[in-house]
């Protein structure tokens, strides 16, 4: 009788296991206003408000890539990425040194945009405005770049 308990228990913790296995799905980036044959777009994924917020365009803390700029458009993908709230910010590295070129008072001046094409007051957006969930296989998401 023991032996038939502790099958069915272990076999009921196996189903439990598997039904919550963890869902990932894949975000495929279109980045649109790109400066044609001038260095590279770099894409960075951030999955929380402290990294997307307090993270600079250069040091993605999540995942990254980085695309040539070949086109007035180029896209990304980010496979595998488990289900969850996410953000995207995104410039195109002109001068090819893997930072944001900014100017006067911090301003950019090299392109750069967010996902849901969010903008800041006098600064980056914030990880509420750019923030989008994952919640299926495959996730399309469009930004333009701003100069």
């Amino acid at each position: 009788m023991k032996r038939w308990t502790v099958l069915f228990l272990a076999g009921g913790m196996t189903s439990c296991l598997l039904a919550q296995e963890i869902k990932s799905g894949t975000i495929n980036v279109k980045v649109e206003g790109v400066e044609n044959g001038q260095g590279q777009v770099r894409i960075a994924l951030e999955k929380n408000a402290k990294d997307f917020d307090s993270g600079s365009f250069d040091t993605p803390k999540y995942l990254s890539r980085v695309v040539d700029a070949k086109g007035d458009q180029v896209s990304a993908s980010f496979p595998a990425v488990p289900y969850g709230t996410y953000a995207i910010k995104v410039f195109q590295d002109l001068d090819g040194d893997g930072k944001l070129k900014t100017g006067f008072m911090g301003s950019p001046e090299e392109p750069w945009g967010f996902s849901n094409d969010a903008t800041g007051f006098m600064g980056p957006a914030d990880f509420s405005d750019a923030k989008f969930e994952l919640n299926a296989p495959e996730l399309e998401l469009t930004i333009h770049l701003k100069k």
